[in-house]
């Protein structure tokens, strides 16, 4: 089942990208309930080197990266929600707030991508996690725009951008929204937890928008629905439902300073790594 995708791939390297995936989704889930950011800023790199060693055309690789993380979020984020929400973590009247408004960023978000060459979207990326980085190094609890979020054009606003930047680089909207959420008061666990449920009204709709996209473009690989690889599907989404769970406890009893920092490395160097890849690609 799995040579189909993978026949290009030397069997020295099958080995280390099947143990590679596995390994991303543990560490996918348990960012995704410890920070409550989906995993798909750890999701999308691995699976992009995975496609590069499976010579997938590099026209669709990052699409491919992008929706398969995405889909991969959907479980994830459901049960990240309900952990934290057991914990009494997530604003529910928040997200029914909002719920439209993503779902216009996602939808416009699909369809950018449809248009996006794969070079494009490289950029995009790098660029976008720049800015996740920067906020694990110099956020400041102290930073408040308002007591409380807007209810008017200026919160819905916040929902169709957080819709759209999270479809474009396949993360379940917490690296996003966190920030935005903190800035206007909510506590930290609650901003996680609400995250998490951002991440489901995120990762939803935008998986079916990269199968469409995916579909209407012609792309035609083995084991893959549109944009959406059902291999990396397999390998990585079970090992991610295990790790969830155990990143909620910790983020309810660990203190994330040192690992805000160590995060915030990870995510700066995959960010200067894409950025080198995107020149290569483009020089």
């Amino acid at each position: 089942m799995f040579s189909t995708i993978f026949s290009n791939v030397a069997s020295g390297d099958l080995l280390f990208s099947i143990s590679l995936l596995i390994g991303t989704g543990i560490f996918a889930g348990f960012i995704a309930g410890l920070f409550g950011i989906g995993g798909g800023v750890v999701v999308v790199p691995a699976l992009y080197y995975i496609f590069t060693l499976a010579e997938v055309d590099e026209s669709i690789r990052m699409h491919l990266a992008v929706g398969t993380s995405l889909a991969n979020i959907v479980p994830i984020s459901i049960i990240s929600a309900v952990s934290h929400a057991r914990k009494n973590s997530v604003n529910i009247d928040f997200l029914k707030f909002i719920f439209v408004s993503i779902i216009v960023g996602v939808t416009c978000g699909s369809i950018a991508v449809s248009y996006l060459e794969g070079s494009t979207l490289i950029l995009i990326y790098s660029i976008i996690l720049l800015f996740v980085a920067a906020q694990f190094f110099f956020w400041q609890d102290k930073w408040r725009l308002s007591s409380s979020f807007p209810k008017n054009i200026t919160g819905h606003g916040f929902g169709s951008v957080i819709g759209f930047l999270s479809v474009i680089i396949g993360v379940g909207g917490g690296s996003i929204s966190i920030p935005i959420l903190k800035l206007y008061n909510f506590e930290i666990h609650k901003a996680i937890g609400t995250a998490a449920g951002i991440g489901t009204i995120v990762a939803v709709p935008g998986t079916i928008g990269f199968m469409i996209a995916g579909l209407q473009n012609n792309v035609d690989l083995p084991l893959s629905f549109g944009y959406v690889s059902l291999v990396g599907l397999i390998l990585i989404t079970p090992i991610t439902i295990i790790g969830a769970p155990i990143g909620v406890r910790f983020a309810h009893y660990l203190s994330k300073s040192k690992l805000n920092l160590l995060f915030g490395i990870f995510i700066l160097f995959m960010s200067i790594r894409f950025y080198l890849e995107w020149l290569s690609l483009t020089s």
